[in-house]
């Protein structure tokens, strides 16, 4: 099977299925090969402590996720994101806990998300999928035209 879906209508999708979409994010769109999200990060009540006095002087972050690799199963996302026209991609490891706090309260996997230090994300799809969407397997995934491509088989 082959999906083309817009960043947004995966979002609707979320939404129809009864899931939350974490309040953080105000919007997401797809352009080229890029996938972008603004978040106000004055809705996160769990920052540490350095990025509660960033969040003071610059709350909302726009990011340009692309996916770099897809290798058994794992996305790889090198993300760039910028608040008030400052790099801010380098502060994205001081978010993992709130983001796996998240995951966690939507009953996802530990460890289906790990933060690395060189602004990258690797995203363990498989197991995503396995825990909300049993039987759904995705063999690839890359952004185009605005849009995430999938392949994928339901077994």
């Amino acid at each position: 099977m082959h999906i083309r879906i817009t960043p947004a209508e995966v979002l609707g999708l979320v939404k129809v299925a009864g899931q939350p979409v974490p309040p953080v994010i105000t919007s997401v769109s797809g352009e080229g090969d890029v996938v972008r999200v603004v978040a106000d990060l004055r809705r996160i009540d769990a920052l540490p402590g350095p990025l509660k006095l960033a969040v003071r002087i610059a709350p909302i972050v726009r990011a340009d996720v692309r996916v770099v690799a897809f290798v058994a199963g794992v996305a790889t996302l090198q993300v760039e994101a910028n608040a008030a026209g400052m790099p801010a991609h380098k502060l994205l490891s001081m978010a993992a806990g709130p983001i796996e706090q998240a995951l966690a309260q939507q009953k996802l996997p530990p460890g289906v998300v790990d933060i690395q230090q060189d602004a990258r994300i690797a995203v363990d799809v498989e197991r995503l999928l396995e825990a909300k969407l049993p039987g759904l397997t995705v063999t690839n995934l890359r952004l185009a035209e605005g849009e995430i491509l999938l392949d994928g088989s339901v077994g």
